[in-house]
């Protein structure tokens, strides 16, 4: 066996109350024949736990852990060089859902009752041997179907997983059954229509702004420069209120709609979809306009929006403007992904492009008739920020339409690491010149109790008090209600369970509850499970509160079975509880989180 120590101790400065330093996790990786896998070196820690609850080893309350059977051995190549792994990505190569055959789906018209107009539909049509293949009902989901609970009639029929309920086993009929109109909850907003997504993909939308080179080639033909017109649209836009309002940001995969009703259910009070990039939306791609969908309990919405080209994201904003329903849209200037910020130059690197800038600013402000927002961050690396020349110069170009400009107070290269800079977003918001109309300035950055809401609101006046969540929201989705009682809630296993439950419920609801729905609904369960254990409750606590960028220790016990298997931080005790709520996973499963952050 070959022992390589990969990592080296990172330090970070923990909160002035602990008044102690935060010591990066050692990990080593052991290496045997095919198999890798990473295990902890020192149990060093900054979060403080009560001594009774820390353990020098795994809990034995606790499952097991399985070998490691997958080959993550890096492919034979030319160049073994750490720099060109790096360039790859980290987790391109993540396991995946095993592929359900056409083949092997009922078609859909076989599950209506109608007969199928298609001579050589590939889906099939045997109930016979649907109904034989058939796998066993998740009897886990305590309530059943949650479209037959709620409509009376799922459209999945024999291929409900759930579909004891609603499905005739003996001949697979699909029964209905009378549900009073006013009962029915309203359907989802902002679902794409296949004529508009049709004519998206097949560059026939009647767009009024041209593509730029369009336009510069009418301009050699004509012998002149046609100007665009930036004139603002003559309405009255409906503004947002930020102000002491709980908003939860955009959080890419785990953002998702059935976790911002989560979030609504916390007493969140505005929400907004995870990032989408312009053009994938101008191009149709269906699984970007997945991420604009809206449930009706989301009264104050908004979606956000990653582009680099002003003539890309002025003809996505006409479109949103006619197909969707939001409250705002939020341009993303903060995103410190190398993909979004090399390939499409939007996220952080727009930022440094303020001409580009500008005139995306101008195109967004004479197509919506909603408000828009700006999310940005300090600058590109910690030495050099930019923020505040860049607020000045927005505050110059007096954008009528721009409601707010959200400061996250780190680096693009920090990315998530460290401790947000608010002196800096209280500096960026106290030099906007007082003569010209002010931009409202929200901080966002390591909000993880009511506590921190409330001492980092008191820094400045010019800060508009409004609870801007991200990673805290991942970890405890109760700090909503944190913040609004203004208290510690030491929330129980059994209580965190039940949040699960209901996730599971609005996640079946949302992806179906057929064997791709199920899968869809344990992956973003299992991807959420990835920030969830890092909360620590608060009878752990020698102190209150936890702070957002404390570790906890690598081998904690809780005050009972359940709670410890929360506090773990292995995958194989996530599936463990993904496996409480939705059934037992297949024998060649396998789950690795699609964010591996090193910060805290």
């Amino acid at each position: 066996m070959n022992v390589e120590d990969k990592a080296a101790t990172q330090t970070q400065k923990a909160p002035d109350k602990a008044n102690t330093e935060e010591v990066a996790l050692n990990s080593i990786e052991i290496i045997e024949g095919s198999c890798k896998t990473k295990v902890l070196k020192d149990v060093e820690y900054s979060v403080k736990v009560k001594p009774e609850y820390v353990l020098k080893e795994r809990p034995s309350c606790l499952p097991e852990l399985p070998p490691c059977t997958e080959n993550t051995e890096l492919p034979k190549t030319e160049n073994h060089s750490k720099r060109s792994r790096k360039k790859k990505g980290m987790n391109k190569k993540r396991p995946r859902d095993k592929k359900i055959m056409d083949c092997d789906k009922a078609c859909l018209s076989l599950l209506s009752g109608e007969s199928c107009n298609f001579a050589n539909c590939k889906y099939s049509h045997d109930m016979k041997c649907i109904l034989a293949s058939r796998p066993i009902d998740i009897t886990q989901v305590e309530d059943g179907c949650p479209e037959w609970n709620l409509r009376g009639y799922c459209r999945f029929g024999v291929m409900c997983r759930l579909g004891k309920c609603h499905v005739n086993l003996s001949d697979g009929t699909n029964l209905r059954r009378d549900v009073p109109v006013e009962s029915i909850p309203e359907e989802v907003k902002n679902v794409s229509r296949k004529d508009v997504m049709t004519q998206l993909r097949r560059n026939t939308y009647p767009f009024v702004r041209k593509k730029n080179k369009d336009m510069k080639r009418e301009e050699q033909q004509a012998g002149k420069e046609i100007l665009v017109d930036l004139t603002p649209l003559p309405i009255k836009r409906k503004l947002v209120d930020f102000s002491n309002k709980v908003y939860v940001a955009p959080l890419t995969t785990v953002g998702n709609l059935p976790f911002r009703r989560i979030m609504k259910f916390f007493g969140a009070d505005i929400t907004c979809g995870e990032m989408a990039i312009a053009q994938n939306l101008i191009q149709g791609q269906t699984s970007e306009w997945a991420l604009l969908k809206r449930h009706p309990s989301e009264d104050i919405f908004g979606i956000q929006i990653a582009s680099g080209y002003e003539d890309l994201l002025t003809r996505t904003a006409e479109v949103l403007e006619k197909e969707v329903e939001v409250d705002f849209i939020d341009m993303n200037l903060g995103c410190p992904i190398d993909l979004v910020c090399q390939k499409y130059g939007a996220g952080a690197a727009l930022m440094l492009r303020q001409n580009k800038l500008k005139l995306c600013l101008e195109g967004l402000n004479q197509t919506l008739s909603c408000p828009f927002t700006v999310k940005i961050r300090t600058g590109w690396n910690e030495t050099k920020p930019i923020a505040l020349n860049l607020v000045r110069n927005i505050q110059e170009w007096r954008i009528d339409g721009l409601a707010a400009v959200m400061i996250h107070g780190r680096s693009r290269l920090q990315r998530y690491s460290k401790l947000a800079n608010w002196e800096y977003i209280h500096e960026v918001a106290s030099s906007q010149s007082p003569s010209i109309p002010k931009i409202p300035i929200i901080g966002n950055g390591d909000i993880f109790s009511y506590t921190d809401y409330e001492q980092k609101k008191s820094l400045s006046p010019n800060i508009l008090p409004t609870a801007m969540l991200a990673r805290g929201a991942l970890i405890k989705p109760w700090l909503p209600t944190e913040i609004k009682e203004r208290r510690h809630w030491d929330i129980s296993a059994t209580e965190r369970l039940d949040m699960l439950k209901k996730f599971v419920c609005f996640g079946l609801e949302h992806w179906g509850t057929d064997q791709k729905g199920v899968n869809s609904t344990r992956r973003f369960l299992l991807e959420w499970l990835s920030f969830l254990y890092r909360y620590v409750p608060v009878g752990l606590l020698e102190y209150v509160p936890q702070q957002m960028n404390e570790r906890p220790p690598q081998h904690i016990s809780g005050r009972n079975d359940l709670e410890t298997l929360m506090l773990s931080g292995h995958c194989a005790d996530w599936i463990k509880i993904s496996e409480m709520l939705l059934g037992p996973v297949p024998d060649e499963f396998r789950f690795e989180p699609k964010h591996r952050a090193n910060g805290y």
